[in-house]
């Protein structure tokens, strides 16, 4: 552990940041947005869906990249897809495009972050991956705070109607114009440029080097020890005493191990990004042959059917909380003359700010052996799902902000252990693509649920509460049966 590590963690924080600041910010400027274009309720799960369906793409894709390509180039890339197209997200007649195409980049950030913080870390500080979920309520307090300086302060009355409304019925009432509604462009445009930012980060100062597990894994073991020789460099460290006699000697044992190094270059030579995407086509098939292995396994399926449901009940309840939740307080507020839209937005800082709490609750409960990781998401599961059924019985602005913010705390406690867990479970040949896999999985139930929630928010009914419990209920059913735990397990 040194500096080198320490980087590593910022820099993969940062995803975790982007992807809930992006999530809380769409959702955030969602009720101006449809006030604006004039769209009605039960088509308000459409940009969400478009959102997750970006996600699904994004997090499939950058997951077998990095196992085809690297982990450095789509460690890079994601940001930068991300913001280029966040920056142009300020024309509303594309919004739901433009943002699907801004939610591939941003889909692959977890899978990706997560492996890689895994895969640099020594094996006594893995911990440190599951508090990397901390980033996320930073990434949420952010979004929440540029949206109240800029969607709350540039917004027009939320009582007036969208202007193509106005048109059709005549007469020259006012309306919800786009001058007097620009705050929600003004966030967007924050958010992109804090996107492209950590890109410049990543990529222009700090210098990433391909994990050495993955080289290993492709038999390219002169660059391995390139790379541990170049970051003991950076840490001042000795450098490491690991030699190419040490693996002529294991491949010696294992013959299996020779079949793999007919995937690296040449030796002693390093590959280039341009040279790794001549391959990206033929890398693919091959990686669909490598990931049979999971599924031959019985034990490996088994896991990987129980974590692939558990991630959809979690996206599930995630993205209704995250779609509707903002909208029934904000309706909540105007209807009953509690706070204007200004309070509202101070609300959801009140409410996200405690998802601090949750990734440190995670972190003391994955080492905690009467918990350890299995029933650490058992636990926060099934209290995640309570707080949003208790949610239904409450009708006060001080109750609502206290049970989301209990709700977030959960949720965030969750996710901590969760995409901390499922990498750990996998080897390193094709550790990225199956958590990409579970990520997609978990992003097509995203793109359904808003759909489904939207009909229950017309109706001003509860159920779409309701739905969002029985989606986490469901994940810490399954995740009871969980055959392994990762608490001490090795990681290769």
């Amino acid at each position: 552990m040194g500096k080198y590590q320490l980087c590593i963690w910022v820099l993969c924080g940062f995803g975790y940041f982007l992807d809930l600041a992006w999530a809380q910010g769409v959702g955030l400027i969602a009720s101006a947005v449809y006030q604006e274009m004039g769209v009605p309720d039960e088509h308000q799960g459409t940009l969400f869906a478009c959102a997750n369906a970006g996600l699904a793409v994004g997090a499939l894709g950058f997951g077998v990249l990095v196992d085809v390509v690297g982990r450095r180039f789509g460690f890079n890339l994601t940001c930068v897809v991300t913001g280029g197209f966040g920056v142009l997200l300020y024309n509303y007649s594309a919004i739901c495009g433009i943002y699907f195409l801004a939610s591939v980049g941003l889909g692959g950030n977890i899978p990706i972050d997560a492996t890689i913080a895994l895969e640099f870390l020594p094996q006594n500080r893995r911990f440190l991956v599951s508090l990397l979920s901390m980033w996320q309520p930073l990434g949420v307090i952010a979004a929440s705070g540029i949206a109240y300086g800029t969607a709350a302060k540039w917004r027009c009355d939320v009582e007036l109607p969208a202007c193509n409304a106005v048109s059709a019925r005549a007469g020259g009432e006012a309306c919800c114009t786009v001058a007097s509604n620009m705050g929600w462009r003004y966030e967007v445009i924050v958010l992109g440029a804090m996107t492209l930012g950590v890109f410049c980060l990543r990529y222009f100062v700090f210098c990433f080097h391909e994990s050495p597990k993955f080289l290993v894994s492709r038999g390219r073991e002169v660059e391995a020890i390139q790379v541990l020789r170049e970051i003991a460099k950076f840490n001042n460290a000795p450098p490491p005493e690991l030699t190419l006699e040490m693996f002529a000697a294991i491949d010696q044992q294992d013959p299996h191990r020779t079949a793999t190094s007919m995937d690296a270059p040449q030796a002693g030579r390093r590959e280039t990004t341009v040279a790794a995407m001549k391959r990206v086509g033929k890398g693919f098939v091959k990686e669909v042959s490598r990931l049979k292995a999971i599924f031959t396994d019985k034990l490996q399926c088994f896991i990987f059917i129980l974590l692939a449901i558990a991630y959809m009940g979690d996206y599930w309840s995630f993205n209704l909380a995250g779609s509707f939740l903002p909208i029934i307080l904000l309706r909540n507020n105007i209807s009953t003359n509690h706070g204007t839209v200004s309070t509202t937005y101070l609300q959801y800082i009140l409410i996200y700010t405690p998802g601090l709490l949750g990734a440190l609750l995670a972190l003391i409960s994955i080492q905690t052996p009467l918990l350890g990781r299995k029933y650490s998401l058992v636990v926060s599961a099934l209290c995640q799902g309570l707080t949003m059924a208790l949610y239904t019985q409450v009708s006060t602005p001080a109750a609502y902000v206290g049970l989301n913010a209990l709700e977030y705390v959960m949720q965030t406690f969750f996710n901590a252990v969760l995409y901390a867990s499922a990498p750990e479970l996998f080897d390193t040949v094709c550790r990225g693509s199956v958590s990409g896999m579970l990520s997609c999985l978990g992003r097509v139930a995203g793109i359904v649920a808003p759909v489904a929630g939207a009909r229950f928010l017309r109706e001003k009914s509860d159920g779409i509460l309701w739905l969002g419990a029985a989606g986490i209920w469901v994940a810490a059913l399954v995740l009871v049966g969980l055959p392994v735990e990762m608490r001490g397990r090795e990681m290769f």
